[in-house]
């Protein structure tokens, strides 16, 4: 009788174990190349990154509804130079990403759209800017987590300088890191 309550209770709570609602990203994303207005494309032929390297720091908290097909997702992440601009500071700021991604049933690939607010400018002007994320990537699946690939494009909504139009600055991004489900 124990016996069979135990596989009762375990085959009742499998499916709820199985379904992962939270997941937590951690990663780091690399610009390969941007664009401004005043300086043109800028890109490096020999490692395909820009002059100053911006890199960052990403971690992400997200709600997946119930089908695992939609997340809603919070990112925060810390950008920096790996090779500062001749002004010497290595911080670029910090930028809050709230988004949504959409990921098909059984197939490994993911779509993405964010609008980062940056709290901080480069320039060291403290007016927020706001942009548009489009992304997409796929997962490699493991036993405890996904590692993930995104590439990402950046294009400027709003905020900062009022004469910034939509394809007047841009920026390619390269993200890798692990998913976690809970």
């Amino acid at each position: 009788m124990k016996l069979a309550f135990a596989l009762a209770a375990v085959l009742l709570a499998a499916p709820l174990a199985a379904r992962a609602d939270i997941g937590l990203r951690v990663g780091a994303d690399a610009t390969i190349a941007y664009h401004t207005g005043a300086h043109g494309t800028t890109s490096s032929s020999t490692t395909f990154i820009t002059d100053t390297w911006p890199l960052g720091g990403d971690l992400m908290l997200s709600y997946w509804t119930p089908g695992q097909i939609l997340s809603i997702d919070l990112e925060i992440a810390e950008q920096f130079y790996g090779s500062p601009p001749s002004s010497g500071n290595s911080r670029i700021g910090t930028v809050f990403r709230p988004g949504v991604r959409l990921s098909p049933p059984i197939l490994p690939f993911y779509a993405r759209a964010a609008v980062p607010i940056n709290f901080e400018q480069p320039t060291g002007h403290s007016r927020e800017t706001y942009d548009l994320r489009l992304g997409a990537g796929f997962n490699i699946p493991l036993v405890l987590f996904k590692i993930y690939i995104e590439a990402d494009a950046d294009f400027p909504l709003g905020g900062g300088d009022s004469s910034i139009g939509a394809f007047s600055n841009w920026a390619l991004l390269l993200n890798a890191g692990l998913d976690f489900r809970f």
